[in-house]
């Protein structure tokens, strides 16, 4: 199996599957699956020059002492090797990323995270933001499809510069943990792709008698020539159709970069219209939607109030005091008689009303 293996690859690739994997050759049985065997886990190298110790889930691992970012950006450094230095992440993104772990550093002040913490990554994310530390943001942008690897890259780096800041020990994720502080309340899936959101404020601000109804929306002008009252989201839409207008603006570029032929292409007007259009109308609109849309946005306090009463799934923090079987018992009969879990709790006697107050805080639960 492995002669027949090697027979069809070409010589790279033969080249690279050299230590990698390890042929197990049997005389009786040379086709079974249990013959070809990856070897164990490679460990990242050791960077030259003096170095410190970060780690994460996965153990311990050892960086530069001059850089900023940790452990998991060092396991991306090595796994993920591709096209560097020239395909590294843009740092414009990595400025965005400033700007995003500032705003939630803000509003988690609000919510409990210790000032000085909340403050140190602030500063921190001035001087991402600033570009002052670029050199810290090594990665390339051939890796994990949800941007985990950049998105820790970034509290690592915040996480670090911050604890500097206070005096600390870089590398001892201590006072300002990067996942504790930097990335609370948050997720790689709600910070790496939260770049286009307009259908999701739409969405979100639909109704206001039915539809989700959790935005206010601002009212800028009337929605319907015939429907007295009816207000639109008319900034989402604007940016809606401007990413689609830039979507066929691509196309046309793409299929005009395909059209050179004997070293000259003659389709450069269309690319240069094009590119020049789509830069315009994205500027435009962002300004727009920012200015007349962005910030006039208000929670709908009352039915957001009425959801977290309504939902189901608080039902989750009864498990560890009544179990499973009766929290779903609780969950079953809310849902089928169209109650809150409160009142089912209490019909079905599993919890006073004092015990589900307490046991039941969605604060606690965020």
């Amino acid at each position: 199996m492995a002669t027949n293996l090697c027979r069809v690859l070409p010589a790279c690739s033969r080249a690279a599957l050299n230590g990698r994997i390890r042929m197990s050759l049997s005389a009786t049985s040379c086709c079974h699956p249990k013959m070809i065997t990856r070897m164990s886990h490679h460990e990242v190298p050791v960077p030259p020059g003096e170095t410190r110790t970060e780690s994460d889930t996965f153990g311990p691992i050892k960086v530069s002492t001059s850089a900023y970012y940790g452990a998991q950006t060092a396991r991306s450094m090595y796994h993920f090797n591709i096209g560097i230095p020239t395909d590294r992440m843009p740092l414009p993104l990595i400025e965005a990323f400033g700007l995003l772990k500032k705003a939630c550093a803000t509003v988690n002040k609000q919510f409990g995270l210790d000032k000085k913490v909340s403050d140190a990554i602030a500063q921190a994310c001035d001087e991402v933001i600033a570009g002052k530390l670029n050199d810290h943001f090594p990665l390339s942008v051939w890796q994990t499809g949800s941007g985990t690897q950049s998105n820790m890259n970034v509290n690592e780096v915040v996480s670090n510069r911050a604890i500097q800041l206070l005096g600390g020990t870089m590398g001892s994720k201590k006072p300002v943990h990067p996942n504790d502080h930097v990335n609370k309340s948050q997720s790689s899936n709600d910070t790496f792709p939260t770049v286009k959101i307009a259908n999701d404020i739409r969405l979100l601000g639909s109704g206001p008698r039915c539809g989700i109804g959790e935005l206010v929306l601002p009212e800028n002008e009337p929605g319907s020539s015939i429907m007295p009252g009816k207000v639109n989201p008319t900034q989402c839409e604007a940016m809606t159709m401007v990413a689609a207008q830039v979507i066929g603006n691509h196309v046309a570029v793409t299929v005009g970069g395909s059209m050179g032929h004997f070293e000259l292409n003659v389709f450069k007007p269309l690319i240069i219209k094009n590119v020049l259009h789509s830069i315009r109308i994205l500027s435009d609109v962002c300004h727009s939607f920012t200015d007349h849309c962005v910030v006039g946005i208000e929670p709908n306090t009352a039915v957001l109030d009425r959801y977290i009463r309504e939902s189901l799934m608080l039902v989750t923090a009864l498990n560890p005091h009544i179990g499973y079987d009766k929290a779903a018992q609780i969950a079953k009969k809310a849902h089928k008689e169209g109650t809150t879990l409160r009142e089912a709790a209490l019909a079905l006697g599993h919890l006073n009303a004092e015990q589900f107050d307490k046991y039941v805080n969605p604060k606690d639960m965020v």
